[in-house]
């Protein structure tokens, strides 16, 4: 009888608002077409930016990638997978919608408004109410290795409150709470998440995409790496004394880096080539790692520069594990098969691409960076404007197995 009701009140929801990842992906999807598209036309010197971007083309582009395109992807996904942790229904409908809709609303004015504390405020709403209920299902149902998720959404907030000062001038704030600074706790605080989550599913998915045998965790190596990654994000949000950092900072980044990597080195990578699904998540894991290695050379002795080793953990390791997560958790939770065609492989391939020219290219050739922030900018949009294209039916119309959801 509850499912009879369950599917009754189903199907009075708009399908798109059915579950959290449908909305979430497909319209941060979009719009990271947009931002992408827009950042390209910037440097090329065909988009002036008086009128657009906030008036603030740097800081949009770091707040939006950031907060509109990654933090909707994290809030699409943990909404959906609370769920399946506590077999509480997810929050959708009206609800749902509202948070969306909050998130649309701030997304359009940043990019055709001036900073005003109304943008600010809207910008402000949707996380908390993201996190709320998060944490209501996982609450009631004592899951408390799933609880740290909340603060960390509540710590994203308040480190978009500053970026959000910053812009405004509405308060003076001290050289360690600075754009550029605010910019890399946020990318620590969402390296931190992808890094959990990776280590979570990726041996799992390996092993059910391979058909091999599964692939135990170890308790002292997972330890091992989430330690450091913790005491890594604490260096970067606590005003450290720069005599102490410029230690701690290198030496936090290369354990981490390392402990992720041996990790690594037991998920079999090799098997998932002809998978897809697969290999593009251990791509984006390593390109993690990488991004780590050389965010700790640059703090040595600069040999790589910030803005290389930074891209190579966003673009690389969040992206590309937000491209493959995407993918995946789409067809999951539409109750298809875990396939993919030929577009959404081209897809994978140009995001990759993507990465290797804003990263590779211009190290190799720092003469043509403006021409690497144009072209690995439009190899971005054009993997988000595939997938966007195949999934749209994927994300707008009922699950194919009749299930909510």
């Amino acid at each position: 009888m509850m499912q009879i009701l369950d599917n009754e009140k189903e199907q009075k929801i708009l399908p798109l608002f059915r579950l959290a990842f449908r909305p979430f992906f497909l319209a941060a999807s979009v719009f990271s077409v947009v931002a992408m598209l827009m950042w390209a036309l910037f440097w090329s010197g065909k988009l002036s930016p008086v009128g657009w971007m906030y008036n603030n083309p740097i800081w949009w582009h770091g707040h939006e990638m950031l907060f509109g395109f990654t933090g909707a992807i994290i809030v699409g996904f943990l909404l959906t997978a609370v769920q399946n942790w506590t077999g509480n229904p997810g929050v959708r409908g009206g609800k749902l919608a509202f948070i969306f809709g909050l998130w649309l609303v701030a997304r359009i004015a940043f990019l055709i408004a001036s900073p005003h504390w109304v943008w600010m405020v809207i910008d402000l709403l949707w996380m908390p109410l993201a996190a709320y209920f998060l944490a209501v299902p996982i609450l009631i149902r004592k899951q408390w290795n799933n609880l740290f998720f909340v603060p960390l959404i509540v710590l994203m907030t308040a480190l978009n409150a500053l970026y959000h000062i910053n812009v405004l001038n509405a308060g003076t704030l001290p050289p360690f709470l600075s754009t550029h600074a605010l910019s890399m706790m946020t990318v620590m605080v969402i390296s931190l998440i992808v890094l959990i989550v990776g280590g979570r599913v990726i041996p799992f998915f390996t092993w059910r995409g391979t058909q091999s045998e599964p692939i135990t965790r170890i308790k002292g190596l997972e330890l091992a790496a989430l330690i450091p990654t913790w005491l890594l994000l604490l260096n970067v949000l606590l005003p450290v004394p720069d005599a102490i950092s410029q230690v701690s900072l290198p030496v936090l980044l290369t354990v981490t880096a390392l402990c992720h990597l041996v990790r690594f080195m037991r998920w079999r990578t090799l098997s998932t080539c002809r998978v897809p699904l697969l290999w593009l998540l251990h791509f984006a894991y390593l390109a993690m790692v990488v991004g780590l290695l050389l965010l700790a050379l640059y703090h040595v002795n600069g040999a790589v520069s910030e803005s290389i080793a930074l891209h190579v953990l966003t673009v690389g390791g969040i992206g590309c594990m937000i491209l493959a997560m995407i993918a995946r958790v789409s067809l999951g939770h539409t109750g298809r098969n875990l396939q993919v065609g030929r577009w959404i492989v081209l897809a994978f391939v140009t995001l990759v691409l993507a990465t290797l020219t804003r990263t590779l290219m211009i190290y190799l050739w720092p003469a043509l960076t403006i021409q690497g922030y144009v072209i690995s900018a439009i190899l971005w949009a054009v993997a988000f404007v595939i997938f966007t294209v195949v999934y749209f039916p994927v994300l707008t119309q009922p699950r194919v197995d009749g299930r909510p959801g």
